[in-house]
């Protein structure tokens, strides 16, 4: 495996993030519309004015949950799988770098502060952190 494609695995992870990010936003706003709706009665008929939009906002939320739920369980497999190639990289600094940038969605600068290095350290080091994981990954 070369470093490109050890990014290329790697990549998705970044993203992950991102990706259920729309759909929290889209249950919140849900959530919201819901909680502002009040059952109200029409004394003649008896019939609720906003159950039907009522339950139409459960059944939305339901499917953003469902949608949620299928890719966290998703992204948590994808993610074991690669953070256990990940801990088998020895340098402690190196797995630091791959686990800020990629798992916990820190920038090369955030990751460089964080470990006390220059950017330009951080990424010389980024790039070997991706040449032991491309390595690890070929012994699979």
């Amino acid at each position: 495996m070369t470093r490109d494609e050890a990014k290329a695995e790697l990549r998705p992870i970044k993203r992950m993030k991102h990706d259920v990010k729309p759909v929290k936003l889209e249950i919140e706003r849900l959530m919201t519309k819901a909680t502002k709706m009040t059952a109200s009665y029409d004394a003649v008929i008896s019939t609720s004015f906003h159950g039907n939009k009522i339950e139409e906002a459960m059944e939305k939320l339901e499917k953003c949950w469902d949608r949620v739920a299928k890719a966290i369980t998703l992204d948590v497999a994808y993610m074991d799988f690669c953070l256990d190639k990940v801990e088998q990289i020895k340098s402690r600094t190196l797995r630091e770098i791959l686990v800020y940038y990629f798992f916990m969605d820190y920038t090369l600068e955030q990751t460089a502060e964080r470990i006390g290095k220059s950017y330009q350290w951080t990424y010389e080091l980024y790039k070997s952190a991706l040449d032991e994981y491309a390595k690890i990954s070929e012994k699979i």
